[in-house]
């Protein structure tokens, strides 16, 4: 995210290179400027009063209730450029002079973001190809929005307008992965290497960062669901690469046996990530410490939404061990140990949260879209469409979409960000049924000008910001699955 779930508005090869040119990433550096979240722009004195988890569902405070109900403004409903070098969100007196199919405003006096948008389209058209034709135009909003959120950036940005307008590793961990799958492997990777440039030494990841020079903006705790996650796609884009280009990629070497570029290149991201899951979950056999999760609120339990990616990259790093025994010297034992920590954790996933029903906490907090995190990333366990059907009923919102969970704001308003990857995790399972009426659903609800808000409020209007990147993201990878199954 900070394009999550991104449900922060509460609070909310060489050519392609040249399609996504990027300046010199500088050293990261801690800025200290203190800014507000976009879940504080939105709700002000709610989020500082913490009553927006489970607690507040059973707040009868009026002005609390008040201040959830207010109608939210809508702060965009595209992004474009509108010079050479510059993007702007786009509100609604200004979408109509868009070409259709185009996130470029036309006579900007220079050719390159439209050569550059052109180029993105032409490497994901074998993809877009793949695609049944009535989900074609669904499928070229996504790509767009996702597009013009990555251009020329060291990685995709939640949204445009402030204060979306940075990287969160959870939600560029989703745009790596779409990216990889629609041909532009060579991005995935330049932007995993730019997040592992931005990991602490001790393996955490700040909240989110600005995207030109890599600063950590505010003093928000670290969010531990990016290590899970950001170690998944560095599996999912290593499994694209090899699919677009079975005789190039990460592979391990007839003369070592250990990995070759350009995996390599993200060892000590994979290094500093497995040491740090191994050691919070004492090689698998206990849960993570409490962290902040997509809902970015403080927490005094641990929840789905982290305990799920942190499921999510150990069984990742389980998958990247038959790559190479060199990803893994570090740790004892190598590759059997960390294949052990994996199954041994998800021993201590279904003890605890599946054994109580897969709610926000182990044991309590009512139901969570992170649910869908675990289908989505493809992690087993036993899960079938039945148990997301359950919990889609009851997080359905007016508009039909879902809200993120029963302890969420009492707003009325379908957050797509939960829809879409609920959407995702059931094209995960095979339940094609499912999958195309949330794809349907979203396809309804775009803006005027195309894009994919972030919310969609309980008269199905979109509102908040358009585009969202993790959204975005969700929609290609639910195209993808359902059009090439990867299991």
């Amino acid at each position: 995210m900070a394009t999550p779930l991104l449900w922060r508005q509460l609070f909310s090869s060489p050519q392609q290179k040249a399609t996504f040119p990027m300046e010199p990433v500088p050293p990261r550096r801690r800025g200290r400027t203190l800014r507000p979240s976009r879940r504080q722009v939105l709700t002000g004195a709610l989020a500082g009063a913490g009553l927006l988890g489970a607690g507040f569902a059973t707040s009868t405070t009026t002005g609390l209730f008040g201040a959830a109900q207010r109608v939210d403004p809508v702060r965009s409903v595209t992004v474009a450029f509108t010079s050479a070098k510059g993007r702007s969100s786009i509100g609604d007196d200004g979408w109509e002079q868009l070409p259709q199919n185009s996130r470029v405003m036309p006579d900007i006096g220079d050719p390159g973001p439209l050569l550059r948008q052109q180029k993105f389209l032409a490497v994901c058209q074998p993809w877009l190809d793949s695609l049944p034709a009535h989900r074609r135009d669904l499928a070229t909003s996504a790509l767009l929005d996702l597009w013009v959120l990555t251009d020329s950036l060291p990685a995709t940005v939640a949204s445009w307008a402030q204060p979306w307008r940075y990287i969160w590793p959870r939600d560029a961990a989703f745009a790596a992965v779409a990216l990889a799958r629609v041909g532009a492997v060579d991005v995935a990777w330049q932007h995993l290497l730019h997040l592992q440039s931005l990991q602490s030494e001790d393996g955490t990841f700040a909240a989110r960062f600005t995207p030109d020079q890599g600063q950590v903006p505010d003093d928000r705790a670290s969010q531990a669901d990016s290590v899970g996650l950001l170690l998944w796609a560095v599996s999912e884009v290593q499994s694209a690469a090899a699919r677009h280009s079975p005789q190039a990629g990460p592979h391990p070497t007839e003369e070592t046996g250990k990995v070759d570029e350009p995996l390599s290149a993200m060892m000590p991201m994979l290094r500093r990530s497995s040491a740090l899951l191994l050691r919070l979950t004492e090689n698998g056999r206990a849960l993570p410490p409490v962290s902040p999760d997509y809902w970015e609120v403080g927490e005094s339990q641990i929840t789905l939404g982290i305990a799920g990616p942190t499921l999510i990259g150990l069984q990742a790093m389980a998958t990247l061990a038959e790559g190479g025994d060199g990803l893994w010297d570090h740790i004892d034992g190598g590759p059997a140990s960390v294949i052990e920590s994996s199954l041994a954790f998800d021993a201590t996933f279904a003890r605890t949260f599946i054994a109580n029903g897969l709610q926000r906490y182990p044991t309590s907090g009512g139901l969570d879209s992170a649910i869908a995190y675990l289908p989505a990333a493809g992690a087993g366990l036993g899960l079938e469409a039945s148990t997301l059907d359950h919990v889609w009923e009851r997080l359905r919102q007016p508009a039909g979409g879902i809200k993120p969970g029963h302890g969420w704001i009492f707003d009325r308003s379908s957050w797509t960000p939960s829809t879409s990857l609920m959407g995702l995790g059931y094209a995960r399972l095979g339940a094609t049924a499912q999958a195309d009426g949330i794809l349907d659903w979203l396809a309804e609800h775009r803006t005027a000008a195309g894009s994919l808000p972030e919310k969609v409020t309980e008269d199905g209007v979109g509102v908040s910001v358009a585009p969202l990147s993790w959204t975005a993201s969700n929609v290609v990878l639910c195209l993808d699955e359902l059009a090439n199954p990867h299991g």
